[in-house]
């Protein structure tokens, strides 16, 4: 499954550098946390090719994106109460090996899936994320021993769980339905 999805986000990449592109042959866009002059967003997109759904959290600032699959876990992880921690997968994009965190998860060429254990708590409408975040070393661990330390995976991490309220505000302003 980590292999299928590496190789999928590998064919994302090389026909679309931007998410954001109107006219892109391989994704939709569906919805989108983008504003004007702000460096990190958060977006749902759809594969053309098989439906496939990808949460992007991407911080133009540090040129980091990150490819999350998309599962109601994760993307309804703040709605129910006691739900933390976040635990899902995310597929870090243009990484160079030498880098913090490179014995987390698997490498793919310069792709990184790191495995992530993110806990959290909200506070009325407000994500708070319970740092460190963990993961693992391989994919599907039994246990996240490990700390995160990366600041771009940490950005990426946050991005994602911070977003995710206004990019709900988003898919429904757009009349999106879900699986």
């Amino acid at each position: 499954m980590a292999k299928k999805i590496i190789l999928l986000l590998a064919l994302i990449l090389f026909t679309s550098m931007n998410v954001e592109a109107a006219d892109n042959e391989t994704f939709d866009e569906l919805a989108s946390t983008y504003v004007e002059g702000d460096s990190s967003s958060l977006t749902l997109i759809r594969m053309k090719a098989d439906g496939t759904l990808f949460l992007v959290s991407a911080d133009s600032t540090s040129k980091s994106v990150a490819f999350v699959p998309f599962s109601r876990n994760v993307y309804d992880f703040y709605v129910a109460p006691n739900q933390s921690p976040l635990i899902f997968d995310m597929a870090v994009m243009f990484q160079e090996r030498g880098q913090i965190d490179d014995d987390l998860g698997i490498w793919e060429e310069d792709i990184h899936l790191v495995p992530v254990y993110a806990l959290f708590s909200v506070q009325g409408e407000q994500i708070i994320c319970e740092k460190p975040f963990s993961s693992a070393s391989g994919v599907n661990p039994s246990h996240y021993q490990a700390m995160i330390q990366s600041p771009n995976h940490i950005q990426l991490i946050e991005i994602l769980m911070t977003h995710m309220p206004r990019l709900h505000e988003q898919v429904a302003a757009n009349g999106v339905t879900l699986p």
